[in-house]
């Protein structure tokens, strides 16, 4: 009687102790600082840009094919690298948005959703260049871009 009261009671003790654990994804190893410095709607370039600039001589070839709503502001290069999204749309009402910006060993993902306008929103009818400028926390590694498409309603 001891012994099955006992082989009942350290039974399950046993049983848990040979528990394999489970990997834990704890996610990125940083999530890297970024702040919008510019946005806008037009600009010549033709073909999706997903791009990082790192020093101002690139960077200024590039503002040449945008138009910003505003003025950038003073950027030092030495602290951090601009990253720049743009797509062509046949429409307005199209926007970007940087959601993160995340490094995980030596890769950096920038995040980004696109909002498309729904079936009910009003639109005009012109080639359009939504776009976003985003300063980065100065870091080495290969950027890639991640898109995630949501489309917006106009009304209830």
């Amino acid at each position: 009687m001891i012994r099955i009261f006992t082989t009942f009671l350290l039974l399950p003790l046993f049983l848990t102790a040979c528990e394999v654990p489970k990997a834990i994804d704890d996610g990125p190893d940083a999530v890297l600082y970024f702040e919008t410095i510019g946005m806008g709607q037009y600009g010549t370039m033709r073909g999706t840009t997903e791009a990082v600039y790192r020093d101002e001589a690139s960077f200024r070839n590039v503002l040449d094919s945008l138009t910003l709503l505003g003025p950038l502001p003073n950027i030092d290069f030495s602290q951090v690298m601009v990253g720049l999204v743009a797509i062509p749309t046949n429409s307005g009402g199209y926007v970007v948005e940087v959601k993160s910006v995340e490094k995980t060993g030596d890769e950096i993902s920038l995040n980004y959703e696109l909002s498309i306008p729904g079936q009910d929103c009003i639109t005009l009818d012109a080639l359009s260049l939504p776009f976003q400028l985003v300063i980065i926390q100065q870091s080495e590694g290969v950027v890639s871009f991640q898109r995630n498409e949501t489309t917006y309603r106009c009304t209830n």
